[in-house]
């Protein structure tokens, strides 16, 4: 029987797959397709299905073991077990998942392990995925039994420097209680960090878990502390993402990031205006949005027990880029089931390299077109109640066009601010005729009222 395959070299995973003489059985019409959509396949499945394709043709008896992305999950058949059976259960997934674990061959590009497991089998397979596998991208999930967030976090300690493989980049974190830093210590090989349901006692304990993490570009924190006193520094110097949800009290919060270009609040509480320090030139963050009422505890309410999240979101953006339009456009998807309470948009001006990243938008619009067609941005149900735009070119096309989409569709809901107090006399009239264009514009919302400040 003849199979079509390109040409490969005699070390790839398909080459060793072949040494393997499985015979080929009349019939089998699964082993005659190309191996790229063999591969195509496999990549569809998760890895519980791919295991099981050793049942449908001899060629994918080692094909799986071949994965670049690799899951450990419990949770499927945890939430079909009585409670009182978990730790029973758990111990009997372990060691199968261990097992299947271990016949996997090559590297991961990703591994997520979604367990109920004890501390040294979790860790085992953290050093198995890390150090043996070099696994770029890892996520550890604990499974507990209360439906609310933040209960029922699994306290670990882990081993000093276990996530210091210089092979890993990401790390995200979900349902552990965190006692102290060491399993981050020398952790500058991670480039993004993803705390989420998280319970620390100190804030002390995440200031130095960030420090320890040198190198980070993105910052996902979704922590509750159970003392909020004392001041949280976040001073990654390489940092452009930053998202925060502190649903409880946290009594003063530090940001130093020179290279800041999206800050996204979900929920924090702080006294007042002087307790939150941003230093980051790409950011225009609104420090008025404190009131004497403390507005952020009646505004920036979280989606946690079932309320609305509610939030600000700051961002410094190239619109004519298509690789940094896609980038604002998910973020912005992110928010389409809650109302958001501010968007602040800085506009670049700096767009010398923007030829070099891309011709094409992921809609398929080239550049220079990105805004000519009358798609809702992000799309249709996204709503927020008020706009703030720093750096509004009124001689650009694609910021007049970015804009006017704003005012045109129901997207913003009270007010659109325009700065032009920050320019010179001859560009301050200049911007001011542009807005006066966007005031003449049809309104998505009625109520809408667009201001120079």
């Amino acid at each position: 029987m003849k199979r079509h395959s390109s040409s490969l070299s005699s070390s790839s995973p398909d080459a060793k797959i072949r040494k393997l003489h499985h015979p080929f059985i009349d019939g089998d019409c699964i082993s005659e397709l190309p191996d790229d959509l063999l591969r195509m396949i496999l990549s569809k499945l998760s890895t519980e299905e791919a295991v099981m394709t050793i049942l449908l043709s001899p060629l994918w008896m080692d094909l799986w073991k071949w994965r670049p992305h690799f899951v450990l999950d419990m949770k499927r058949i945890l939430d079909k077990t009585p409670t009182r059976l978990w730790d029973k259960v758990s111990a009997q997934l372990a060691s199968s998942m261990d097992k299947t674990f271990r016949k996997h061959r090559g590297n991961l590009e990703s591994c997520t392990i979604t367990s109920r497991c004890n501390d040294v089998t979790l860790q085992n397979w953290i050093r198995r995925a890390t150090r043996v596998k070099h696994t770029k991208d890892l996520t550890l999930n604990y499974i507990h039994g209360h439906k609310r967030r933040y209960r029922g976090t699994h306290t670990v300690d882990m081993l000093p420097e276990i996530f210091s493989h210089p092979s890993l980049t990401s790390l995200s974190l979900s349902g552990y209680t965190l006692l102290r830093r060491r399993a981050f210590i020398n952790c500058g090989n991670l480039k993004t960090l993803k705390l989420l349901n998280m319970f620390l006692f100190r804030v002390s304990t995440l200031r130095r878990v960030l420090a320890a993490c040198s190198s980070l570009e993105v910052i996902v924190l979704e922590i509750v502390f159970l003392s909020g006193l004392g001041v949280l520094k976040i001073g990654n110097k390489n940092l452009k993402f930053l998202q925060v949800t502190f649903p409880d009290y946290v009594e003063r919060i530090e940001v130093n990031a020179p290279c800041l270009d999206v800050l996204d609040i979900r929920d924090i509480k702080c006294e007042s205006k002087n307790n939150f320090i941003l230093t980051a030139p790409n950011i225009q963050f609104d420090r008025n949005y404190w009131e004497t009422k403390h507005i952020w505890y009646e505004l920036l309410v979280s989606d946690f027990h079932g309320m609305p999240r509610h939030g600000t979101l700051s961002v410094s953006v190239d619109i004519t880029n298509p690789k940094e339009v896609k980038i604002l456009k998910e973020l912005l998807l992110m928010w389409t089931t809650y109302k958001m309470i501010e968007l602040e948009i800085l506009f670049k001006t700096n767009n010398a390299s923007r030829e070099e990243e891309g011709e094409c938008f992921s809609d398929g619009i080239a550049h220079g077109k990105l805004w000519e067609n009358a798609t809702p941005f992000p799309n249709a149900d996204f709503r927020v109640y008020k706009v703030w735009m720093y750096n509004f070119d009124g001689s650009s096309k694609e910021e007049f066009a970015f804009a006017s989409r704003f005012v045109m569709q129901k997207t913003v809901m009270m007010k659109m601010m325009i700065e032009t107090s920050s320019y010179p006399p001859m560009k301050k009239l200049e911007v001011e005729a542009a807005v006066a264009k966007l005031m003449e514009l049809p309104k998505g919302n009625e109520e809408l009222s667009i201001e120079c400040f």
